[in-house]
């Protein structure tokens, strides 16, 4: 057992809880990743895992915000969206991704809350020295991974974002509100078009199940391309040995997922923000 460790495990009445809540809880690897981090920056802070059900959400929740030493409560699935209306200051990119994952109470006891899911992916390309400013992006995927992916994205200064779903209505409706947000960023809708884009990135689940394909035809693909699939197990993907025959330089969902851990340790005051 590392030093680390050993400050991660000690508790008492002075330490200060953060909860992780979904449904189901048992996937979350969030405590091994973020009670180190607090350890480390000295802290008297640990993050538990509460298994919250549907049935019982808000009221659990409320539970959880009136509970005197919990500072704190990271979101995963699938109360991301569920969440925004029991969050007295919804910031600026939750509310444009319609999703927070990240709650943390203030000084005066309100609850604000946002959303570090695309902001993960940006700070792990920066953290590979990738500027995504005035990047190019192709992106698959308006769901809510693509959502925060996008928002993060023409937030971080891309300059060309194309948006592809199979559900067009959600691809239109996502680069709507994108665009209203960035009016530096040239927002549009399309089918996968990679020539004229220097980045590609998947925002889709297609690619976790057996026999699982691309989500999407690569024509056009060329060495030149940075290539993103946002999933994280399996490692690789069919989407990802395609970008690598190619001679793509590639990322697995781990970019994000890395990047992500920095900036929520550092919105609980375990870093800095960037």
């Amino acid at each position: 057992m590392t030093n680390t460790d050993i400050q991660q495990v000690t508790i008492d009445g002075e330490t200060r809880l953060l909860a992780i809540i979904g449904d189901p809880i048992g996937q979350v690897k969030s405590p091994r990743t973020l009670n180190p981090r607090f350890a480390a920056a000295g802290m008297d802070t640990v993050l538990l895992p509460v298994h919250v059900k549907p049935e019982l959400f808000d009221i659990t929740v409320q539970g959880l915000m009136a509970v005197g030493n919990l500072d704190g409560i990271i979101v995963t699935v699938p109360y991301k969206a569920r969440i925004l209306p029991l969050i007295d200051e919804v910031l600026p990119m939750a509310a444009q991704v319609g999703a927070a994952n990240a709650l943390r109470r203030q000084a005066d006891g309100r609850w604000c809350g946002d959303m570090f899911d695309g902001r993960g992916l940006v700070r792990g390309l920066r953290n590979a020295k990738i500027n995504p400013a005035v990047r190019r992006v192709m992106l698959i995927g308006a769901g809510g991974a693509g959502s925060a992916v996008a928002v993060a994205l023409a937030d971080a200064g891309v300059s060309v974002l194309t948006i592809f779903d199979v559900d067009s209505n959600k691809a239109d409706a996502l680069a709507r509100r994108v665009a209203v947000a960035f009016p530096a960023c040239s927002v549009r809708t399309g089918p996968v078009d990679i020539p004229g884009h220097d980045t590609l990135i998947n925002a889709t689940p297609i690619g976790m199940a057996p026999g699982d394909g691309p989500p999407a035809p690569l024509d056009g693909l060329t060495s030149e391309v940075l290539v993103i699939d946002v999933i994280i197990k399996p490692d690789t993907t069919p989407f990802l040995d395609a970008a690598r025959a190619t001679g793509c330089r590639t990322f697995n969902g781990r970019l994000m997922l890395d990047g992500q851990a920095e900036e929520l340790a550092a919105f609980f005051g375990a870093g800095e923000r960037r």
